[in-house]
């Protein structure tokens, strides 16, 4: 009986961390403070009801980054005195200071004309969470025990509480997704549409999923051409369809601005004044920049790198009958590995550790869970460091020396990915966390 509970006690835990969650915004709400992500498509949005445009010049973003350089600076000098938790209450003392805007104009226009409020867009947040989650465990038929992997990560709660768009999108991929998976390309569009339209680098993402499951051998088998070709198109029509609503004077500034993104980012300023961003961003651009390589070139290697995971990707699955969950895995861990700049691998425990563990022999099955739960709590000890006033590092231990996250961290996550492969097929039971008579996460 008491096993039978255990499920339904593990969903009403996620439910009561989800209301716990409610009561943290309400308090920032009494002081007068939002998210601190959410600005940028706040203030995004106010800039163009007035007109203007909503990126910042340069300079003046540079200056932001610069900012919160000089905040860590003069936080490890307080340390050093015995004085950082009197500097970091100082801090908190401060008006806030989001980064700016760096996202094509569609967010701030829906933030904007739909009066999206800071509560709407956190409880927007929280279903989002609520819906990958509910969606992942049907797809996966997953162990109501891994729901701990959500709960206790500190990637899932910091973008939660920062307000950042990150977790609808991925709620909305894993959805696309699922619709694709199912040949229902029509229904997938719109939200492909909307994801690239916030994030374009999400691109990644659909690319490699759409190849991964036109080789897998039983899923493949049903994909025609034909549908795909129509998928792309709606894709198309909507993408252009909402860069023609911005009207001509948001799509001259918004090109403007991506045809010189790098001047208005932390990677412009030297590489000893990117702290702590170059720190908290966890990919291999970034990791790159901190070896001095130039942005252009690191640019071109980090590409060149996810090119040649995905080639290797590939190649190891091309004779494999792979399930859904296994491919959405896959093509995650291949998205944290391209993309230009993220501060967290958000659900990537979860989706690893859920296609991962039935691949897995007794004995690895501690060994897993220990290296599992040791990464998640080095971020929460990463957090503890800075509430005791001790560092910036807030959201990791890896600093810009030595980035371990990025370099084997989320490969050692895809090297455990492609070995599951040669136990998975579409037919083969789907996987499930551990039973009641093994080690439970």
């Amino acid at each position: 009986m008491r096993f039978r509970l255990l499920p339904s006690l593990l969903w009403f835990l996620l439910l009561a961390w989800l209301l716990l969650q409610v009561a943290f915004f309400m308090s920032l709400a009494e002081r007068g403070q939002a998210p601190i992500d959410y600005l940028p498509y706040q203030r995004g949005a106010e800039a163009i009801e007035r007109g203007k445009s909503p990126y910042l010049p340069p300079a003046q973003s540079r200056e932001i980054f610069r900012y919160f350089h000089q905040i860590e600076t003069d936080l490890l000098a307080a340390n050093a005195r015995g004085e950082g938790r009197a500097f970091l209450n100082d801090l908190t003392a401060r008006p806030q200071q989001p980064g700016p805007y760096v996202y094509p104009p569609t967010l701030a226009l829906l933030v904007g004309q739909l009066n999206i409020s800071p509560q709407l867009f956190t409880g927007l947040l929280l279903l989002s969470i609520l819906g990958f989650v509910a969606l992942w465990f049907i797809a996966a038929k997953a162990h109501s025990g891994w729901l701990l992997l959500v709960i206790g990560s500190r990637d899932v709660l910091a973008t939660l509480h920062g307000g950042n768009v990150e977790l609808m999108l991925l709620f909305f991929t894993l959805l696309a997704a699922r619709l694709l998976w199912d040949q229902r390309g029509i229904l997938a569009a719109p939200l492909i549409a909307l994801v690239l339209l916030i994030k374009p680098f999400y691109a990644l993402f659909f690319v490699a999923f759409l190849v991964l499951q036109g080789l897998s051998p039983v899923a493949g088998k049903g994909v025609a051409p034909r549908p795909l070709i129509v998928t792309g198109l709606v894709v198309l029509v909507l993408t252009m369809a909402e860069i023609y609503r911005w009207g001509s004077v948001l799509r001259a500034e918004t090109l403007g601005f991506y045809l010189n993104a790098s001047d208005h980012l932390w990677t412009s300023l030297p590489v000893s004044e990117q702290s702590p961003l170059s720190a908290w961003s966890r990919t291999p651009m970034q990791g790159l920049i901190n070896l001095a390589v130039p942005v252009p070139l690191a640019q071109a290697l980090a590409l060149g790198l996810w090119m040649l995971f995905g080639g290797v990707t590939l190649w190891r699955v091309r004779k494999v009958s792979l399930s859904f969950p296994m491919v959405f895995a896959l093509t995650l861990t291949l998205f944290y590995w391209g993309r230009p700049a993220g501060y967290g691998f958000n659900y990537l425990e979860l989706v690893m550790a859920t296609v991962v563990w039935p691949c897995l022999r007794d004995w690895q099955k501690p060994v897993f869970l220990t290296m599992l739960g040791g990464v998640m709590a080095s971020r929460w000890w990463a957090f503890l460091e800075t509430l005791r006033g001790e560092s910036m590092s807030l959201l990791t231990l890896q600093t810009a020396s030595f980035p371990w996250e990025t370099w084997l961290v989320l490969p050692l996550s895809w090297l455990l990915m492609l070995r599951a492969t040669a136990m998975h097929s579409r037919n083969s039971k789907s996987p499930r966390g551990p039973s009641k008579n093994k080690s439970s996460p």
